[in-house]
């Protein structure tokens, strides 16, 4: 398969999916020292992220906050990238079943780069 058809396929299911999508809510407990100014998902290694959906004011240090996006429903499986207030690099949490996700803090080690989460489903 070549890398237009792969990337037309991937588009497609995108779009299927928010085309058939719901409302989904978790709770972000941001246990970093850095604010949270945006949140976007995407299916997992795809890159194709969706819409910030973090609402003002920034999650700060210590924070948590309950948030709520539309949710494809043919995919949980899932990314989770977050964009600092601070104007660091962006960081990406992998892997999510977001089908499930209720509570999850993030943790980030903006030195390594290196990012870890605890959650319950």
């Amino acid at each position: 398969m070549s890398k237009l058809h792969c990337l037309v396929v991937a588009v497609l299911v995108l779009f299927a999916g928010q085309a058939s999508a719901q409302e989904a809510t978790f709770r972000v407990k941001n246990s970093m020292a850095y604010p949270i100014a945006q949140l976007s998902v995407s299916p997992t290694q795809l890159n194709m992220w969706g819409p910030n959906f973090q609402r003002p004011p920034v999650i700060k240090p210590g924070e948590a906050r309950e948030v709520s996006y539309r949710a494809a429903t043919d995919w949980c499986m899932g990314d989770l990238k977050v964009t600092f207030a601070d104007g660091g690099p962006p960081a990406i949490w992998g892997y999510l079943n977001l089908c499930t996700l209720k509570n999850i803090s993030l943790y980030y080690d903006r030195m390594s780069g290196i990012t870890t989460a605890r959650y319950d489903e």
